[in-house]
């Protein structure tokens, strides 16, 4: 055999410092940048922790709300089963008493009033009326002509005569007429009117030729 082999021993190289001169010069010129920097992550650690609780409370209180509608509805279910329950035992009894039996018949509205002026005598008379046609054409039918309305003034103002006048009358004051108004129905009014403005159209056209 030969000689053995020397293995030669591996020395570590010594590590060697670099100085950076401009690394040295923003670790002395930074201490303020750096501070402005904590502060800026503070601020935002801070925010995001606000939010976060914000939107816990936000996730409270639709819980909290969402119990409390879940316990109104529970009540309302209660109650109604209740009502159900009771209206179910009255029978018969309580289902007669709820029928609607319509409408009430109205009172019927036919008076007669009178008023008395210091040389006036009139008297008012309300008579109900329909709203059919049929109740149209009676009124019609029964309507007072012009000459039962004078006869009738004429009655009753000699019947008004006898009577001692009041003192309150003048000394020169005519006989006392009664008179008797009636409302005129819809359809009354407009043949009423017609024949007004029939008249009106006649008596001007005699007087253009005349």
């Amino acid at each position: 055999m030969g000689p053995p082999v020397k293995r030669r021993k591996v020395t570590s190289a010594t590590e060697e410092i670099n100085f950076d001169p401009t690394a040295r010069h923003d670790f002395l010129t930074g201490f303020h940048k750096r501070k402005q920097q904590r502060i800026k992550d503070a601020q935002e650690y801070a925010e995001k922790k606000a939010r976060e609780e914000k939107r816990e409370d936000r996730k409270k209180i639709r819980e909290n709300r969402a119990a409390e509608i879940q316990e109104a509805l529970e009540a309302s279910k209660k109650i109604l089963q209740q009502a159900r329950g009771s209206d179910s035992g009255s029978g018969s009894d309580g289902e007669s008493e709820d029928e609607w039996e319509g409408f009430e018949e109205p009172i019927p509205v036919d008076y007669e009033a009178e008023y008395i002026d210091e040389d006036k005598y009139t008297t008012v008379t309300v008579e109900e009326m329909g709203t059919t046609r049929n109740d149209f054409q009676s009124n019609k039918e029964y309507s007072p002509t012009g000459d039962d309305v004078d006869h009738k003034a004429t009655s009753s103002s000699t019947e008004k005569s006898d009577k001692p006048a009041k003192p309150r009358q003048k000394a020169n004051s005519e006989k006392k007429r009664k008179k008797k108004f009636r409302y005129e129905s819809k359809a009354e009014r407009k043949v009423t009117q017609r024949k007004e403005r029939m008249s009106n159209r006649k008596h001007a056209k005699s007087r253009q030729d005349s």
